[in-house]
């Protein structure tokens, strides 16, 4: 719930908006699906993001850059043509088909709502945001979702994904399609010569925040492919679960080894049939 709105405000650029994020209680908006999350927010004035022209997803220099209000639903339906389509399926599996019509990326990013699956592939993909305002920046996803940028006077303007020729995995537990995940995980590698390299492991909503198991990752690289082998350095994976009131701590570390284990598999599926 939002109360005591005296002013809207439709900027048509990216400088226009940052000018008015200046003033006192006056917060930008794209989707606005964050405001329903329960609570009260008290601001004086709204920014609408809808006209500053960051509904995008386009290639350039080698890199898909996707603006900060693109949608979920233009993503869900995008092909990257390479490992980077994990974000496609995220982007798919998250909310109701009328609310990814709302849902944007820069958005989502920004308020980290339970619901969102979208760091945990973009950690994989080792995407870097794009910062305007007073922390001007490109920063890895690492560091943005580890840092406090977004101070209030910076605004997201974009999320840059480099090429991924390697196979991405994305998959993510629920009780029911429209349920909040329970797990989530992306999984990137490529398979050379019949061994893993450039591997990448991020797991989501299990912790307060999304992460990678860079210890992992790095037992697995240039490891031959042997579906044994694999699963015993997944099963060395250590991490403490966030509570979660439904299911025990065992029941979601085993969770998150099986589904790792199961995207390693279809990744050598992937490799055995390319």
């Amino acid at each position: 719930m939002i109360k005591n709105i005296q002013e809207w405000h439709y900027p048509e650029s990216v400088e226009s908006a940052l000018a008015l994020m200046k003033k006192n209680r006056v917060i930008p908006y794209a989707g606005g699906t964050s405001f329903h999350r329960g609570g009260t927010i008290s601001a004086v004035g709204m920014i609408s993001l809808r006209k500053i022209g960051l509904s995008f997803i386009e290639e350039t220099g080698g890199k898909t850059m996707i603006g900060a209000c693109a949608r979920f639903g233009e993503i869900g339906e995008y092909d990257f043509g390479d490992g980077r389509n994990m974000l496609k399926a995220a982007a798919s599996f998250s909310a109701s088909n009328s609310l990814r019509n709302m849902i944007t990326i820069g958005g989502s990013l920004a308020s980290l709502p339970s619901w969102s699956n979208i760091p945990t592939p973009l950690l994989a993909l080792n995407a870097e945001i794009s910062l305007a305002g007073t922390n001007a920046i490109v920063v890895g996803i690492e560091d943005f979702l580890d840092g406090k940028l977004l101070d209030g006077t910076t605004l997201i303007t974009g999320i840059i994904l480099p090429k991924a020729p390697g196979i991405g995995i994305y998959t993510r537990y629920a009780r029911t399609t429209f349920d909040y995940s329970i797990a989530d995980v992306a999984v990137y590698a490529r398979v050379v010569g019949g061994r893993l390299k450039d591997v990448r492991i991020a797991v989501g909503n299990v912790f307060p925040k999304a992460k990678r198991f860079h210890e992992i990752e790095e037992k697995l690289n240039s490891v031959a492919f042997d579906p044994g082998k694999v699963a015993t350095i997944v099963d060395s994976m250590k991490f403490p679960p966030s509570t979660n009131p439904t299911f025990s701590k065992e029941f979601r570390i085993n969770l998150v080894k099986t589904m790792v284990k199961r995207a390693f598999e279809q990744i050598g599926e992937q490799a055995h049939e390319n």
